[in-house]
């Protein structure tokens, strides 16, 4: 069974394998498969029937179909239509040369004619690499289509051309296209946007954000209970709506505020710790070093350190030293 990577909204640099622009009438067809990294099918124009694990979808012009790994997945154009789509293979990081594969193994696949796309048994082991932050649903419908159009087409034009830089250009086009995702599916404070409990997680979030300093836990169970629910239940639901858990997304805030901090300076570490409601330093710098991957103070020396080599290497410092 394929190991699972979870990879956050912080660490995604998204490795584009295969970009493609295809029109299909009532003929076309892609028959059962699986793939082995994502794949997003915009829809540009028309509509189709596309099938992922045991449910069918019809997709229309301005959709977003999102096919996860792994994951059986089909598509046919009913009787009489047609229609016009991107499609993007990525994955959300490049896992080195060791897990890269051809895109051959899409490209060169006579669809129309096979019952069944034959698995690719020896990339089964593949590792699955999947948001932590939020999840991908199976489709979605886009407001601003024009943008999320364009954005498709540079990254075709990246990818048929490939001029120096494509590698970098694709990957910022495809964070362009997740960005206008999350901003359909959530709210700015990361909510799923069909979330039935939005206001009481709202209301939660806003708590936290509003925390004391001094103050270890925001009053999230009076929250719970002036909606009716019981905490338990109620950080179920904030899990649901946001996919952090309740103690994550707390403090997911707070070494937002602790870098905000060492950026100013003028405090120490244990001060900081305080001020982020953390009374074990202990406890804070492991935190620290778990959500950003250093200890704080490693991070406030590297942009201390950052500074120094910025102004030691300007003109006017090295004309200074030399004379």
């Amino acid at each position: 069974m394929a190991s699972i990577i979870g990879v956050s909204l912080l660490q995604l640099a998204p490795y584009v394998r295969y970009v493609h622009y295809n029109e299909g009438d009532e003929h076309y067809r892609v028959p059962r498969r699986v793939i082995y990294d994502y794949e997003f099918i915009y829809i540009t124009r028309g509509s189709a029937l596309f099938t992922l694990g045991e449910e069918e979808l019809l997709l229309k012009a301005g959709d977003l179909h999102v096919i996860p790994p792994f994951t059986v997945n089909a598509c046919r154009v009913t009787q009489g239509g047609s229609f016009s789509y991107y499609a993007c293979h990525f994955d959300p990081l490049y896992m080195g040369e060791e897990q890269d594969f051809s895109d051959d193994i899409y490209v060169s696949v006579d669809y129309a004619n096979l019952p069944e796309v034959p698995v690719q048994e020896e990339l089964l082991e593949r590792p699955v690499l999947r948001f932590t932050d939020f999840e991908l649903p199976p489709y979605v419908h886009f407001g601003a289509a024009r943008e999320v159009t364009e954005r498709f087409a540079d990254l075709l034009a990246l990818f048929s051309t490939r001029p120096f830089g494509y590698q970098a250009r694709m990957r910022a086009c495809l964070l362009d296209i997740v960005g206008l995702l999350l901003e359909e599916t959530h709210t700015a404070e990361g909510i799923k946007q069909d979330s039935p409990h939005k206001a009481m997680i709202a209301e939660m979030i806003g708590l936290m954000q509003r925390g004391d300093a001094d103050q270890a836990e925001p009053d999230i169970d009076g929250v719970a209970r002036s909606y009716g629910m019981t905490p338990k239940y109620a950080r179920t639901l904030f899990k649901q709506a946001t996919g952090l858990s309740l103690t994550r997304y707390l403090a997911t805030l707070r070494m937002e505020r602790a870098k905000e901090l060492l950026r100013r300076g003028g405090l120490s570490i244990a001060e900081i710790a305080a001020q982020c409601g953390y009374d074990d330093l202990h406890y804070f710098s492991r935190l620290f070093k778990k959500l950003e991957g250093m200890p704080p103070r490693a991070y406030g020396d590297s942009l201390r350190g950052s500074s120094s080599l910025l102004f030691s290497s300007s003109p006017s410092s090295s004309s200074s030293s030399s004379s």
